[in-house]
């Protein structure tokens, strides 16, 4: 038994040793964020805005595999594409349309139509780092026997957030919807634009807040492991946790409510230095406060919650069922939050907790890992 337990021990370092090895090797990769297509109707025309990533579709990756290019056999595409000026790149896109459009499937009660492409301009991004978006606009001529269409586009080229822009309707009938990479959108009325049902809107909010931790949610990730490496104790845990928990659920809720105004070039770094602060403070425990530390971690809590915001804001909001899409995205978050300390528990708190080697081993290296990247993210947000 005891020769089996030591293996198990080795192997779940090896593990932890592995999985800070990859996101060491991550920190400079373009993640792969969803395409945003708005759509407007008119008596004459269906008409769409589609925000995207040329160099990615043109590259041929397919965004259904992985979540940043440097993942890709093809990234050297990617990159000499993002090395392009602006105007290169857009000859590029026109050259390519017809292969473009061609993934781009928008069916007229039922047929695929051809779209007419309008005009294309490129989102001019200085840093080599961040993604550059291109915005392409197309209609579709429309007659008064059209009723409905739907919307999907190649599962290669990643997911996409489809949103309804119309004036003249409140923001509650507004349409708005999450694809996933390949999936297509419910049927649309030309005439009234129809919101999901309350069970497929509150499916949609649960998985987007699973997902806006594991896998997308790095920073929020090390938070939580960083939370997890102060005290592995159930109680004080649980407890700061809890606290991390409530704060995070105010500023979302506000957020989304439209009483303030959130700011990603001030929240993302922010949330970076606050992982820096967790990290340290781990390494320094034995100077710490621990009652302070709660009030800390409820302010990080409401720098979170408006990072959570942020990504509410971009997917769009189904305001018909505001409270429940909210509980219900919030409820997501939690469930990847449990996962990933019950795993943590499971592997470190079980096996080592009580090794005296544990602070050398696993307390002190890892919080220095965490803090360095965070580091290295909050440079990277500000410039």
């Amino acid at each position: 038994m005891t020769f089996y337990k030591k293996r198990i021990e080795n192997n779940i370092i090896f593990f932890f040793i592995f999985f800070f090895l990859f996101i060491s090797l991550s920190l400079k990769s373009h993640e792969i964020k969803p395409s945003i297509a708005d759509f407007s109707i008119n008596e004459s025309s269906l008409t769409f805005e589609i925000r995207l990533n040329a160099e990615l579709i043109l590259s041929g990756i397919d965004a259904s595999d992985i979540q940043n290019t440097d993942n890709s056999n093809l990234s050297y595409k990617y990159d000499d594409l993002r090395k392009l000026p602006d105007n290169d790149l857009k000859e590029n896109i026109m050259s390519n349309w017809d292969n473009i459009s061609q993934n781009i499937y928008i069916k007229l009660d039922g047929d695929v139509q051809e779209l007419n492409l309008l005009s294309i301009e490129i989102i001019n991004q200085r840093n080599y780092e961040v993604t550059r978006d291109t915005i392409i606009n197309f209609h579709i001529p429309l007659d008064k026997k059209n009723t409905s269409f739907s919307f999907s586009m190649s599962k290669k080229f990643g997911s996409i957030i489809l949103r309804e822009q119309n004036l003249n309707k409140n923001v509650d009938q507004l349409y708005t919807n999450y694809l996933n990479s390949g999936d297509a959108s419910d049927l649309i009325n030309l005439n009234h634009t129809v919101a999901l049902t309350k069970i497929n809107s509150f499916i949609k909010y649960l998985f987007l807040g699973i997902e806006h931790i594991i896998p997308k949610g790095l920073d929020h990730m090390l938070f939580i492991i960083g939370l997890f490496l102060f005290s592995n104790l159930i109680r004080p845990l649980l407890l700061q946790v809890t606290m991390f928990t409530i704060a995070h659920t105010i500023t979302l809720v506000i957020a989304s409510l439209s009483l303030i105004n959130v700011n990603a070039s001030i929240i993302e770094p922010l949330i970076a230095l606050s992982i820096v602060y967790i990290g340290v403070e781990n390494i320094f425990k034995k100077y710490s406060n621990t009652k302070i530390r709660y009030y800390v971690i409820f302010l990080f809590g409401l720098l979170h919650g408006l990072g959570f915001a942020l990504v509410l804001k971009d997917v769009g909001l189904d305001y018909s069922n505001l409270l429940m899409n909210l509980v219900s995205f919030n409820i997501g978050v939690e469930i990847a939050q449990i996962f990933i300390l019950f795993l943590l528990y499971l592997t470190i708190g079980l096996f080592f907790s009580k090794k005296k080697y544990y602070k050398i081993i696993f307390q002190i290296p890892l919080s220095l890992f965490i803090s360095l990247i965070a580091i290295y993210w909050f440079v990277e947000r500000i410039i």
